[in-house]
């Protein structure tokens, strides 16, 4: 599948064999984040059987342009993506495929634009009750380290931090399939409860309806680490769309599809392909860039947009002030290619060369994207680029520098990277959950450590939070559990500590690593929403947080009322503020005019620049 704009949508199209063609209806906001990789994996099935296959970002979410998401937009996107397939494809046979809220606006396209196959994952017959269970959501969701909610602007309502605006609620509340008059489509497959009796509606209507049960759902759309299409509902759906005389081959000759370039007011982005199977987005300023650029790693097993779509929200942001950005995708996350393991990036510190592979991208000193022809489907075993941890010796002096920008997950593969490459100049690194996982967890490696258990030191400070108490008390807390698995780990690392001796691995520690970081001039800024447990580890292995601000030399936030994920708008503010502040602090002056010591960090810009457009 390749990268492919529709009319300010980012989407992915794959050109099949025949004149059939799929146009995929994704949910919106935190259950389409959720859903993205089993709803990549469908896309790709598809695309295997012969038939043309299209899916998308609606405007205002993921990749495609606009702020906020509207009915009309996202009902206009999915019209003009019918007759994309038609026009560019060659489409004779269109089937949509539509999933929860996605179902219902394919539903209300299909008639008119006269599909011949409609399928609907779950969807809703009216838009109040899809509203209802996003207000059931938001609170089940939106919580802060304590388990309260999170503060919220009177009359908003965000899912997962994925924001749902009341023109958007308000449009939503008036649909209702039950007074469609005509049914969508000749031949319909509903998987997951019928809301409001469709099948048999639809039946009544002249429609051949097949029904079943659609297991796995809540797996698939309830958050990131568990992201594949249920089985055998995938092979359901398969061999609906697949299924029927065989469609006759597709024309010869069709034109290219248009470029997936998507931009907006004072950005443009293009898709970066790279390092044998790794995907991103690069985000350029309008005019001239300045020369640091901005890397976001995967926050956990989000894809690049970022979780309440923070990422991209950011990105552009930053190129309004000029200040370029990549955000990548992991191996085995969103767009780029699965792990040769098959695992989760989560904690894998093999991770660290992925992106390292993104630094190779960013620092090139010469013009922006090379390289973006690079073939999605190269091999896993391709090289990452030349020059890796060389700096200005692999790259030289004019190489960009490159400053990281992650949230626990992504924060700790921050850390890794900034130590072992001298092109990354800074990090800002949120809600580290351990700067080392050895020093932390005593070297078990996170599948073997599932709770996961924490040094015990971490577990005697954590004694003096109240919140502790209530999870033990009300049972949340494995206690019994995580002793069991202390002295588990203290016997295997009493065990190992011959051989970890004769063989000298032992890890250094953080205040070494970061006083090896000061010295060469690169800059580190932490921050933390107020009882984030990865307060414990830095107090562990850095000390107080003025401490470790003196370490550092650089600033360790903490914030109330915030999420571990840094949704809230203060959060965000204060993250942009200081990516432009490093952005500022690590330009490289004309060789002329540069100077031989460490400038001191300049203030952050006051006002800092709204998120917003």
């Amino acid at each position: 599948m390749e990268p492919v704009g529709i009319g300010g949508a980012f989407g992915w199209f794959a050109a099949g064999s025949t004149r059939r063609a799929v146009l995929l209806c994704g949910t919106f906001g935190f259950e389409q984040h959720s859903a993205r990789r089993g709803w990549r994996d469908l896309a790709e099935a598809i695309a295997a059987g012969g038939a043309s296959v299209l899916r998308f970002d609606y405007p205002g979410e993921g990749d495609s342009e606009g702020d906020v998401v509207a009915l009309g937009t996202a009902l206009g996107t999915i019209r003009r993506s019918v007759r994309f397939l038609r026009e560019v494809a060659g489409a004779e046979e269109v089937v949509l495929v539509g999933l929860r809220l996605g179902g219902t606006l394919a539903a209300l396209v299909a008639a008119e634009e006269g599909v011949e196959r409609l399928v609907l994952l779950a969807p809703f017959a009216r838009g109040r009750a899809y509203l209802r269970e996003m207000e059931i959501q938001s609170r089940l969701i939106d919580i802060g380290p304590d388990g309260a909610p999170l503060p919220k602007d009177p009359g908003h309502l965000s899912v997962g931090g994925f924001s749902l605006e009341p023109d958007f609620r308000r449009d939503v509340a008036t649909l209702d399939l039950r007074l469609c008059e005509q049914a969508p489509a000749p031949r319909i497959l509903l998987l997951g409860p019928d809301p409001g009796g469709l099948a048999a509606r639809y039946a009544a209507q002249g429609s051949r309806v097949e029904t079943g049960d659609l297991p796995g759902l809540s797996a698939l759309l309830g958050g990131t680490l568990t992201t594949r299409m249920p089985e055998p509902s995938r092979s359901r759906i398969l061999d609906f769309v697949g299924g029927g005389p065989r469609p006759l081959p597709a024309p010869r000759m069709r034109p290219a599809p248009p470029g997936a370039a998507i931009s907006g007011e004072g950005w443009r982005e293009e898709p970066a392909l790279f390092g044998g199977g790794l995907f991103g987005i690069g985000c350029r300023p309008d005019g001239d860039a300045r020369r640091p650029a901005v890397l976001f790693v995967n926050m956990g097993a989000n894809d690049h947009t970022g979780y309440g779509r923070q990422a991209t929200t950011l990105a552009r942001a930053l190129a309004r002030e000029g200040v370029p950005s990549l955000r990548m995708d992991l191996r085995g996350i969103g767009e780029s290619a699965d792990r040769p393991d098959g695992e989760s990036p989560f904690y894998r510190l093999d991770a660290v060369e992925d992106v390292r592979a993104a630094v190779d991208w960013l620092a090139r000193p010469r013009g922006w994207g090379e390289g973006k022809g690079e073939s999605k489907g190269a091999g896993q075993g391709a090289s990452h680029g030349a020059g890796h941890g060389a700096g200005k010796g692999s790259d030289g002096p004019e190489a960009r520098p490159v400053i990281v920008f992650g949230t626990c997950n992504g924060a700790y593969l921050a850390f890794h990277a900034l130590c072992r490459d001298d092109r990354i100049a800074a990090g800002i690194l949120v809600n580290l959950y351990c700067f080392d996982w050895e020093l932390t967890h005593g070297g078990v490696a996170y599948g073997e450590d599932t709770l996961p258990v924490r040094h015990a030191s971490a577990y005697a400070a954590m004694v003096l939070w109240g919140s502790t108490w209530r999870r033990i008390l009300t049972g949340v807390t494995p206690v019994r559990a995580i002793a069991a698995r202390l002295l588990h780990r203290g016997i295997r690392k009493l065990a190992a500590l011959p051989g970890r001796w004769r063989r000298g691995t032992r890890s250094l520690s953080i205040a070494a690593r970061v006083a090896q970081l000061r010295a060469r001039g690169a800059r580190v800024v932490l921050a933390y929403s107020a009882g984030d447990l990865g307060l414990i580890d830095l107090k562990t292995q850095l000390g107080s947080r003025e401490r470790a601000a003196e370490l550092l030399g650089e600033p360790v936030h903490v914030v109330p009322e915030s999420d571990h994920t840094f949704t809230v708008r203060p959060a965000q503010e204060l993250i942009l503020g200081e990516l432009l502040r490093l952005a500022q602090a690590c330009d490289v002056p004309s060789p002329a005019a540069a100077e031989t010591t460490r400038p001191a960090p300049p203030p952050a810009p006051s006002p800092v620049p709204s998120l917003a457009a």
